[in-house]
């Protein structure tokens, strides 16, 4: 029999802005049950906390100006010998009289409310992944933990950020054994967790949050703490908000309205080389030269077109074939049939063959609206204006310009650091930290086995562009053209210092003459076997072939991304919402939805949770058991660490 049952494990997963938690492990692994925003307020016991923010309320009540009235003996009425009512016993007035009786006042009461609507005066425990704040931060546990209430045999499962120390892991450890008396506790990298909710043993991981990018790689199932990206400022959420208000604050827009377009349908990270709507199409990086000439020859000669014809009409039949030779023919066709079907949707004034208006993809609108909300205060009855405050949901349409594709691009108002941009800084930390891996042998596997998770990757195209930009900086084109020289492989190219091209002795390889160079172009053999000058051979010392190069290891010939399981039905791509709150929580106990595998952390935590507690049955030591912690004390959770 196991351990612990599936219905009895706790897993928290803990972020900048949401901290993710639930009982029990399903059936079939579904999103977090309960989102709870990473804050708290101060209490009015200093050094306590709350999670809401609690408004003070004070209503004027009716009562006495001080003046008690007698106490009254309940006991049965003295009937009369009449039936009449005697003088003395007629009903006194209100107001003051000359036996004392009360006179009627008004008085203060203070009540307290609490506020879930604001976040006037939080305090965030958690800031780029960083413990700032550790009274709040146990406050958050422990208010986590009252909330779902789980029973005295449950097991704790704790996603933990890449910025954590040493020293705050033993905190931690020792926080949860001493104040909820857990019997198992496991803490499990959130990079690693990621690699188990994708069921791949290798991986680069990258995980965009509110402030911050961590970037880690993965090779079967250890954590390479050697040139890890860990808690990158200024590169998460909140560098596309800022821009978005750089480009948008002249306008009128709120920072609020900025943090909901950019979580709307209609923001959109374009590739590299796309042009924005209504700009040129040979604005686009990489355009064909033999086809831009052609169109500057076109231009610059009158008399190869016709009278007030300057669509090109005349040219629909001609094929450039230089452009087909020195390019991708599908590719080039496919291009010149949109081209077209592009010019007679414009002709036909924007509609289609069945004469409907044509509905436009987003990247190709010149502008689009969204749907701003926010929370609008009621006005309090006349009766009770003293009373709680209520909040009413309101929206109303904005419309935006090509602004919404520029969120990742350079800011105007830099740092004290040099940046080109959101997708350059991910992209150079991801090179770096792939080329620092000691096995070169997994260098490869790490290009094609990318990961992007986080909320702040939700956007629409932030992958496809950061895929882009990586292929621009680092990727080495495989193309035959690009490796093959037409120097013959005996000779070498002109060196630097002014060589000729003198026949090179072929008896001892050199870097300019690679023994694996048969017809490649030295330079390249050079920068993709970079720092082994001279093959390796059977005496070589054992220690020098750590040093060895294996291939392309420096420089990659592709990147591609791993595509997420698809047995888990509940974490299909979702859509986006703008809502307010809809990027912290819509309330501690609300249902997750609209989220997908950007939260892969808490598939991979629930997976682990299943391996860990309830069919590994503690055989390989993947959680610490209370005996060894009081045996061996909180240090010992490194040991169990995952």
């Amino acid at each position: 029999m196991p351990p612990f049952k599936d219905e009895h494990v706790l897993i928290i997963a803990l972020g900048s802005q949401v901290t993710l938690a639930q009982l029990g492990l399903p059936e079939s692994f579904t999103p977090a049950r309960f989102r709870f925003p990473t804050r708290m307020f101060p209490a009015e016991k200093k050094g306590e906390f709350e999670p809401y923010k609690i408004r003070e309320r004070r209503q004027e009540v009716k009562g006495s100006n001080g003046t008690t009235a007698p106490d009254v003996e309940m006991k049965d009425a003295e009937s009369t010998q009449d039936g009449t009512e005697q003088p003395g016993d007629a009903p006194k007035s209100e107001g003051q009289d000359t036996n004392g009786a009360v006179k009627q006042g008004t008085t203060t009461e203070i009540f307290y409310d609490e506020d879930v609507t604001t976040d006037e005066g939080a305090v965030y425990p958690l800031q780029n992944g960083h413990i700032v704040d550790w009274p709040c931060f146990f406050a958050l546990l422990t208010h986590v933990y009252n909330h779902l209430s789980p029973p005295f045999h449950t097991p704790i499962m704790l996603i933990s950020e890449p910025a954590w120390s040493a020293r705050d892991r033993e905190t931690i450890t020792q926080f949860v054994f001493e104040k909820f008396k857990t019997p198992a506790f496991c803490m499990m990298d959130s990079a690693l967790a990621v690699c188990y909710g994708y069921g791949t043993s290798t991986a680069t991981v990258v995980d965009v949050g509110k402030g911050k990018v961590n970037v880690t790689a993965v090779t079967d199932f250890l954590v390479n703490e050697h040139g890890r990206g860990i808690a990158l400022e200024g590169c998460g959420g909140d560098y596309m908000t800022d821009r978005l208000v750089e480009l948008l604050g002249s306008k009128g827009f709120s920072r609020e309205m900025c943090e909901q377009l950019k979580r709307s349908n209609i923001t959109e990270l374009l590739p590299p080389g796309t042009p924005l709507p209504g700009a040129a199409a040979t604005a686009r990086q990489g355009a064909n030269p033999a086809s831009t000439s052609k169109d500057a020859s076109n231009e610059g000669s009158g008399a190869t077109q016709g009278e007030g014809n300057g669509d090109g009409d005349e040219d629909e039949g001609v094929l450039d074939v230089a452009a087909i030779v020195s390019g991708n023919t599908s590719e080039f066709l496919a291009n010149r049939e949109k081209e077209k079907a592009e010019k007679a949707s414009a002709k036909k004034g924007g509609t289609d063959q069945s004469g409907k208006p044509l509905r436009l993809p987003n990247s190709k609108k010149e502008k689009a609206s969204f749907q701003f909300e926010e929370y609008v205060r009621i006005a309090p009855e006349t009766d009770t204006p003293n009373g709680p405050g209520r909040y009413m949901r309101q929206s109303r349409e904005i419309e935006v310009g090509v602004e919404r594709f520029l969120a990742a691009t350079p800011k105007q108002y830099l740092a004290d650091r040099l940046t080109g941009g959101l997708l350059e800084d991910i992209a150079t930390q991801i090179h770096h930290t792939i080329l620092a891996v000691p096995d070169a042998t997994k260098r490869s596997e790490l290009w094609d086995s990318l990961v992007i998770v986080g909320n702040g990757s939700k956007i629409k195209g932030f992958t496809q562009s950061l895929l882009g930009t990586i292929s621009q900086k680092y990727i080495l084109s495989p193309s035959a053209t690009m490796f093959t020289s037409e120097i013959p492989s005996n000779f070498s190219t002109p060196l630097p210092t002014g060589g000729t091209n003198t026949p090179a002795p072929s008896g001892q390889p050199g870097p300019m003459n690679h023994p694996a160079a048969h017809g490649v172009n030295p330079l390249l053999v050079a920068a993709t076997h970079a720092n082994n000058p001279m093959p390796g051979t059977p005496s070589m010392d054992p220690a020098m072939s750590h040093h060895r190069s294996t291939g392309h290891s420096q420089t990659p010939t592709s990147v591609k991304t791993l595509r997420p399981p698809e047995y888990f039905p509940e974490w299909k791509e979702q859509s986006n919402t703008n809502a307010p709150g809809a990027a912290t929580t819509g309330g501690p106990g609300a249902p997750s939805s609209g989220h997908g595998m950007e939260e892969a952390v808490f598939l991979g935590a629930q997976v682990a949770s299943k391996v860990v507690f309830v069919l590994d049955q503690g055989l390989s030591k993947g959680f610490m058991s209370r005996v060894e912690y009081n045996e061996n004390g909180p240090s010992a959770i490194h040991e169990y660490t995952m």
